[in-house]
């Protein structure tokens, strides 16, 4: 995990130059800042929005709401930050996938990624997981054992994902081609509500963020097949990763970034930028997100930027391969 003090030295170049956050007029006015997130509370965007937002407000002498849009898969968050003033005011806390796999998935999508908003700062990183329920019987142990399972029940051959396009949704259907199975796709408005069915036996599986099973750990209606990190996570040190299992291609994890509107000025992007990197540097912060195996993650702005468009550039082959394309 980042030190503190390599948090601090990320941000500290630009921390000596800017003016104090008085100078914003809305600020200084004490209207509340918005973290819009595109999926509901409860899954793994909304978790780090609530802890950023609660020492963001801090930094910028303002309060800091999270503001749940979910649906589409995360396209109506986007699509509303997209539209917004560019003043400050309003900004995105999103997977990067919604960025970085959607313009390759979606025939129509509303929204471009490199013009239609500013990286501000990358949050922190994360790894997935492959979960089922009770509907799966405990017999089934390793993804080799639910592969066989799904195959000689096809008709319980489903699963659920934070929304249709989401990496997730991609590790699933690697999943499906891996062990040769017919895997039925249910996109849910996020990862969490997909989780609650697998609990319910309403499910058989779902790809998740591992901090969602994680705060389920000893839930006796939910088992975890694999992570998708490289190494085991220490909250569950009995679940192999997918590469223990053979399936080293589903290796993988995903950043968590904040964006705004185009068009906000860049000496308050330069502001909003160092203000989350202080935020991410504080040791409550750091220790909430270990806790549910997230990593935090150091970068300038210019690296941020960098970032989102290598993985732009990195997921058209891997959807092209599947063959998967969305409407709307």
């Amino acid at each position: 995990m980042i030190s503190r003090r390599q948090l601090l030295a990320a941000c500290a170049a630009s921390t000596t130059t800017l003016s104090p956050w008085a100078t914003s007029r809305s600020w200084a006015q004490g209207q509340p800042v918005r973290l819009v997130v595109g999926f509901a509370a409860g899954g793994s965007a909304d978790f780090v929005a609530r802890q950023l937002g609660q020492l963001l407000a801090a930094e910028i002498g303002a309060p800091v709401l999270v503001d749940n849009r979910p649906g589409a898969g995360g396209r109506i968050a986007v699509e509303a930050v997209k539209n917004a003033k560019p003043d400050g005011l309003t900004l995105l806390v999103t997977p990067g996938s919604i960025l970085t796999i959607y313009p390759h998935v979606y025939t129509k999508l509303s929204y471009q990624p490199l013009t239609d908003l500013v990286p501000v700062a990358a949050l922190c990183a994360l790894p997935y997981s492959v979960n089922v329920g009770p509907l799966v019987p405990a017999s089934v142990r390793s993804l080799q054992d639910f592969g066989a399972w799904l195959k000689a029940h096809p008709q319980m051959a489903s699963y659920g994902s934070p929304g249709a396009g989401t990496t997730p949704h991609f590790l699933g259907a690697m999943f499906a081609a891996s062990v040769g199975v017919d895997y039925v796709h249910a996109p849910y408005k996020g990862g969490a509500l997909a989780l609650q069915d697998v609990m319910a036996g309403q499910l058989t599986s779902s790809f998740n963020v591992v901090s969602e099973p994680v705060a389920q750990i000893g839930n006796p209606k939910l088992r975890t097949l694999a992570v998708s990190s490289a190494q085991r996570i220490a909250q569950m040190p009995q679940v192999p990763t997918f590469a223990e299992q053979g399936l080293g291609d589903l290796t993988s994890s995903e950043w968590m970034g904040l964006l705004a509107p185009k068009g906000t000025p860049a000496e308050l992007v330069q502001r909003l930028h160092a203000a989350a990197n202080r935020s991410m540097a504080q040791p409550k912060l750091q220790q909430a997100l270990a806790e549910m195996a997230f990593s935090v993650t150091a970068s300038s702005q210019a690296e941020f930027a960098q970032l989102l468009q290598q993985d732009l550039r990195k997921w058209g082959p891997v959807v092209q391969r599947t063959g998967f394309k969305a409407e709307g």
